[in-house]
């Protein structure tokens, strides 16, 4: 059939016929290209999403939470449990949402007493904030005609 030099011909060829190993094109990915050029991760995203979602993808865990100015330890995609649960319940951080902590007194003039809701203490929550709530809506009921 074929002769030794024939046949050392014919596996040269063979062997530059083989691709060197591919590299998946995607920028942080280095796994091996297998399926239409890309790595079989990034290939069933785009096949199930019809493009490719970094944002699912598992993270690398860290040692503090990635919001600004939290020294947390990470919990999930690389926030603290705090953090996390804002980008699960509204798709982003909400600063504007998260308690201020270190209120330790009643903001009502001259009062020391500990605060226990809305900044004030509980006399001060019930006279300032509480009784004028329920006082605008006796005044709002009485003027509809109510009793």
């Amino acid at each position: 059939m074929f002769t030794n030099n024939q046949m050392e011909a014919v596996l040269e060829i063979k062997v530059t016929q083989i691709k060197s190993p591919r590299v998946c094109p995607v920028e942080t990915c280095n796994a091996t290209a297998e399926v239409a050029g890309l790595c079989p991760k990034h290939y069933q995203q785009i096949r199930r999403h019809g493009h490719l979602t970094p944002e699912r993808e598992y993270r690398k865990r860290g040692t503090t939470c990635e919001a600004e100015g939290c020294s947390e330890a990470q919990t999930a995609k690389g926030y603290c449990f705090r953090h996390y649960q804002q980008v699960r319940r509204f798709g982003r951080l909400t600063p504007e949402r998260e308690r201020v902590y270190g209120r330790t007194h009643c903001s009502h003039p001259g009062c020391s007493e500990p605060h226990a809701a809305r900044n004030y203490c509980k006399k001060h929550y019930r006279s300032e904030y509480y009784d004028k709530i329920l006082h605008n809506r006796g005044a709002m009921a009485s003027a509809a005609g109510g009793g």
